[in-house]
């Protein structure tokens, strides 16, 4: 009998320890990380398997972002339009002065970057439905003032620069700065906050 449960602890041992292959090297059974074969897991008691449920994924919400006050639009837009307006207080005064052609030429290729700036910020701001439409149209305004403010810094005389300028300045007089200013109740455009 002691040798039949000798017998059977051999035995217990080469299976747990695994079998030898015919040229002395162990062999073990795969890992169940590295098996192809798809898990089960019990589902009631008594034996019976139920399939693994695939893996669900959870859907993403986007949101817009939150509507802007009032407040903080009249902030925000006096932020965007405070270097154009700079820039543009700065080409008057050099022009009032009479300074040279090269310090007005300057001073409209800063107006012209300041312009591009505000244009790109009014566009990608999200403004609340009350002025919406008019910073569209300033943005328009914008755009359609760039190009003659360009001609403006590249013009080689002041009486060709005085000719676009003559068109930059109506391009930019259809802007609603003033119905913005009104509708978000900022105060009326003031040179001196400017220059």
């Amino acid at each position: 009998m002691r040798q039949m449960l000798a017998v059977v602890g051999v035995l217990c041992l080469t299976c747990v320890a695994g079998c030898g292959a015919a040229d002395g090297t162990g062999v073990t059974a795969p890992s169940p990380a590295l098996s192809s074969a798809p898990s089960v897991t019990p589902s009631a008691p008594g034996g019976a398997y139920a399939p693994p449920t695939p893996a669900r994924s959870v859907p993403v919400v986007r949101s817009s972002p939150p509507a802007m006050t009032v407040a903080a639009a009249g902030a925000k837009y006096l932020q965007i339009t405070r270097a154009y307006n700079v820039a543009l207080e700065r080409f008057e005064k050099a022009a009032n002065e009479n300074m040279s052609l090269a310090t007005l030429q300057n001073r409209a290729k800063a107006v012209a970057a300041a312009n591009l700036a505000e244009y790109t910020a009014l566009r990608s701001t999200v403004w609340p439905a009350r002025v919406s439409t008019q910073m569209r149209a300033l943005a328009k305004a914008d755009a359609a003032a760039r190009p003659h403010w360009l001609k403006v810094a590249a013009s080689e005389s002041k009486s060709e620069m005085a000719d676009h300028l003559k068109l930059a300045t109506a391009a930019g007089g259809k802007a609603p700065s003033a119905q913005i200013r009104r509708l978000l109740g900022l105060p009326k455009y003031d040179e001196k906050d400017y220059s």
